[in-house]
């Protein structure tokens, strides 16, 4: 009211047209400013300060509890102490018989499954039993039981039927030679001989020993008879009869000599005989060894293709579904053996980048490339060895897995050798409150110099 009052004696007093539009400018302004004041503020005008506070307050505090931590890359290999072993097929074809199921217990060399072949199954796994057996008996020098072990033939070896042959006549003759007596009567009738020589030489020793004796007593006849030719006692027709006896028995000794040279070199000659029949007694047993190793090999070598036995002892564990008459094909892995006691760990091949970083105790990520680890997770574990001296990959290290094989997800990983892996290396768990901190520090002290 008392705006209007003055304007209306503006109006009276000076009706112009500038002090009327000023005044009504100010009569607008006036409410605008009423309208400011005896406006309330909402609740959010109110707090928005204190709630932007205590938001940007409550990051701050977070980054305490977040870790952030140092980490080294590097590449690791899975290997293990009495690892499981792979149950690999040698030969494609068809699985004629299978002779296992999951989680089987088996023993070493158990049979688990037989592969398609041209032989019989039976008749190569009993020359197989035959053929270590007669390795046994061989090494004891029982040579006599090992020909008995093959008196039995077998005539359904398919591919090792050639081979077999082979054998058999080795054996023939190691049984001619060695075990049917010839080595043993032939080594008999040359000791005989020399033995014969032996006696044959005491009697010309005796001789010579004998006519030694005759001739001196027939060269002292003759040098009586000689004193008496030179006295003229005798004729000379006489003396030279004498001196004929003494001659003639003078020549026994020389043949007898002869005698005992013969001899002795015919017995050098059985002696001889006796030590060629021996190095032919001896080469006839390594012949035969080698025969007989030579086989092994052969059996084992189509064993290894056509027989699928367990590697080592342990509990089957099938990766794919088996079935009689399933096709199988060359180098496919069926699944393997668990031992049950077996520890894994990881090789790390440590690069100098960061070196004085790592020691025994720092943990360890294992994220293994054919699993993801975003979705499989990854294997924890713990550096419990770092070599001293570099290789040619670098410096070494070993990673214990302490949970095994199974993920931080609670997925466990089927063991492969060799399975490669990416090794994350925490080397320090620091708070992100502290990396801000240091890293504003660092830039701040950067920026000054």
């Amino acid at each position: 009211m008392m705006i209007d009052e003055v304007v209306n004696n503006y109006k009276e007093a000076s009706p112009s047209a500038e002090i009327l539009e000023m005044v009504y400018s100010i009569q607008q302004r006036s409410e605008m400013v009423q309208e400011i004041i005896s406006h309330k503020p909402g609740f959010l005008e109110r707090w928005a300060l204190y709630l932007f506070l205590i938001i940007l307050l409550s990051l701050f505090s977070t980054t305490w509890f977040i870790k952030y931590p140092d980490i080294i890359e590097a590449n690791a290999v899975l290997t293990a102490t009495n690892a499981p072993k792979e149950i690999i097929v040698r030969q494609e074809g068809r699985l004629v018989n299978l002779l296992t199921f999951n989680r089987k217990k088996v023993k070493k060399n158990e049979l688990l499954g037989l592969m398609e072949s041209n032989a019989s199954h039976q008749e190569v796994l009993e020359l197989s039993m035959q053929i270590d057996s007669c390795i046994t008996l061989f090494n004891h020098g029982r040579f006599e039981k090992v020909v008995r072990y093959f008196s039995r033939h077998h005539n359904n070896l398919g591919e090792i039927q050639q081979p077999y042959g082979d054998f058999i006549k080795s054996l023939q003759q190691f049984d001619d030679y060695v075990v049917n007596g010839f080595y043993a009567r032939k080594t008999e009738t040359l000791r005989q001989d020399a033995t014969s020589m032996d006696q044959a030489k005491l009697t010309l020793q005796q001789q010579l020993e004998l006519t030694e004796q005759d001739v001196k007593l027939a060269e002292e006849s003759y040098n009586m008879n000689k004193e008496l030719f030179d006295g003229k006692v005798i004729a000379k027709e006489e003396f030279r009869n004498e001196k004929s006896k003494f001659v003639n028995k003078k020549m026994s000794i020389p043949q007898l000599t002869a005698s005992l040279i013969s001899n002795e070199s015919q017995k050098r000659d059985k002696l001889k005989e006796i030590d060629q029949l021996q190095h032919d007694y001896l080469q006839q047993k390594v012949l035969f060894q080698q025969a007989i190793q030579s086989l092994k090999n052969v059996v084992d070598e189509w064993k290894r293709k056509y027989v699928i036995m367990a590697p080592i002892a342990g509990e089957v564990v099938l990766n794919v579904p088996l079935q009689e008459n399933q096709f199988l094909l060359q180098g496919k892995t069926l699944g393997y053996i668990d031992p049950g006691f077996s520890q894994y760990f990881a090789e790390i091949s440590l690069p100098q980048t960061n070196l004085g970083k790592i020691d025994t105790g720092l943990q360890v990520q294992l994220r293994f490339a054919a699993y993801p680890y975003q979705e499989v997770g990854f294997v924890k574990g713990t550096i419990n060895y770092v070599s001293k001296i570099a290789s040619d990959s670098g410096f070494m290290a070993t990673v214990r897995l302490d949970n095994g094989l199974v993920t931080n997800n609670h997925i466990s990983i089927p063991y492969k050798t060799g399975l490669q892996a990416q090794a994350i290396i925490i080397t320090r768990n620091t708070r992100l409150m502290d990396r801000l901190i240091s890293n504003a520090i660092k830039y701040t002290s950067v920026g000054s110099k």
